[in-house]
């Protein structure tokens, strides 16, 4: 019984500690973007068009060359990602269950980072050996 006193006494003194001397930070802001509403560029340097809904206004900002990109929770190049998109967007059922979260610098506000959000379980997109090339998604 005294051990779990101390013990309850100890995690009280140290949640306390930690939490006067923390602070939260906003570094990044999100937006999920259905998949359907999203308009890549042809390439780096280009725009982003999307809208957060179907009846929001459509958006369009730049993708700079530094926007890293996410397929399948891994990352990927723009072209294995636009392939991924593009190919997911073709096929009705996942295009319908799918999203694209884009990642914006809070202070900058700059597109720092899309990943491609496959529907889950047994999705187009959850591929247990890393994110699947365009041709797999052509195959299925």
């Amino acid at each position: 019984m005294l051990r779990q006193t101390l013990c309850a006494a100890a995690f009280a003194a140290a949640s306390s500690t930690a939490q006067a001397g923390s602070t939260l930070q906003t570094v990044e802001h999100a937006a999920e973007v259905p998949l359907l509403a999203l308009q890549l560029p042809t390439r780096v340097g280009g725009s982003v068009r999307f809208a957060t809904c179907g009846g929001c206004e459509t958006r369009a900002v730049a993708l700079p060359g530094s926007t890293r990109y996410v397929v399948n929770n891994r990352p990927a190049t723009y072209e294995a990602f636009a392939a991924a998109v593009t190919a997911a967007q073709a096929r009705a059922e996942t295009a319908n269950r799918s999203l694209a979260a884009l990642y914006f610098d809070a202070a900058s506000k700059r597109l720092v980072r899309i990943a491609l959000v496959a529907p889950l379980p047994g999705g187009i997109l959850s591929e247990p050996n890393g994110p699947p090339d365009a041709a797999t998604f052509h195959r299925r």
